[in-house]
């Protein structure tokens, strides 16, 4: 049975007249990986900070493992780490002293919990350095590591790879995709790195002007092609595709055009060949997240 470790519901807020954030809805299971992204000025980091306690909501309600932050927030916050911003370590002291200190502020943390968050990430040849010699990925390591001490049920993630090269990248995507798996953490990220997103995350929430535009998983979005078909008759086609397929569709001269899901396209070019349709060329293209978030932010703007 799946369980909701992060619930927001109806969650808006108004600063003076402004509706900052309308209604929005969240919901985030054990082990997944939810992206939420949205362009500068979209209502995300207003969110993120609802969620961490340090706004309060007009309306709504956010519960973390099925505790109210509003009503008990220190059970809801008790299940939840997280990095803003990059980490806040101390740079003349080691990596390993920086997580006791860390640790030492919760009567719950012990070494065990310590040595396990190093290994964790991958960091227990060089946690005893001190943090001034870090590189950036060691520093976004050690941050995780602060992250997962108190062996959280929710870990948010605000731009965690900023300042990563791509090999920093690359093993910090892994090691979140292994705690989801392996250990079951419910993963909010939220990210401008929507390419790194699409290979790390299992869905995806868009939120433009303070709404939630699309919710959906990592795979329909891959699953879903552009599809153009330069085809005779091209008006009778559209209500072929609509009819028969629910396909909404647009026309420029002869060509159709539509976005399929690509393993659907057999039978509807099967059904347009059987009903006498002469298609003189068919091009598909697959659809990525950031084709999906271009399109729709842009439909979306504020003017």
């Amino acid at each position: 049975m799946d369980i909701s470790v992060l619930k927001v519901s109806n969650l808006a807020k108004k600063i003076k007249k402004n509706q900052i954030i309308k209604e929005i809805n969240l919901d985030i299971k054990q082990g997944e990986i939810l992206a939420f992204l949205g362009p500068n000025g979209s209502g995300k980091t207003t969110t993120l900070r609802m969620i961490v306690g340090l706004l309060k909501p007009t309306s709504g309600e956010i519960t973390i493992c099925g505790h109210s932050i509003e009503k008990d927030f220190v059970k809801a916050m008790s299940n939840v780490g997280c990095i803003i911003e990059g980490p806040d370590l101390y740079d003349y002291m080691s990596g390993y002293k920086n997580l006791e200190l860390l640790g030492s502020m919760s009567k719950n943390v012990t070494k065990k919990d310590i040595d396990e968050a190093v290994e964790l990430v991958g960091m227990g040849e060089r946690i005893h350095d001190k943090v001034a010699i870090y590189s950036m990925g060691m520093k976004q390591r050690v941050g995780l590591a602060q992250a997962l001490i108190h062996k959280p049920n929710l870990l948010i993630l605000d731009e965690p790879t900023n300042g990563l090269d791509p090999q920093g990248i690359h093993e910090f995507r892994e090691i979140v995709k292994k705690l989801a798996k392996e250990k079951g953490i419910a993963v909010l990220i939220s990210s401008h790195l929507i390419s790194e997103v699409q290979l790390m995350c299992d869905r995806v929430s868009i939120i433009n002007n303070g709404t939630i535009i699309r919710n959906t998983s990592i795979d329909e979005v891959l699953s879903t092609g552009e599809v153009v078909w330069t085809i005779d008759n091209p008006e009778k086609a559209q209500l072929v595709l609509k009819k028969r397929f629910d396909v909404d569709s647009t026309i420029n001269a002869t060509k159709l055009t539509a976005l399929v899901d690509l393993e659907k396209l057999l039978k509807i070019n099967k059904t347009l060949f059987d009903l006498g349709f002469e298609i003189k060329y068919v091009e598909n293209k697959k659809r990525t997240l950031e084709d999906l978030f271009l399109t729709l932010t842009d439909r979306h703007k504020i003017g």
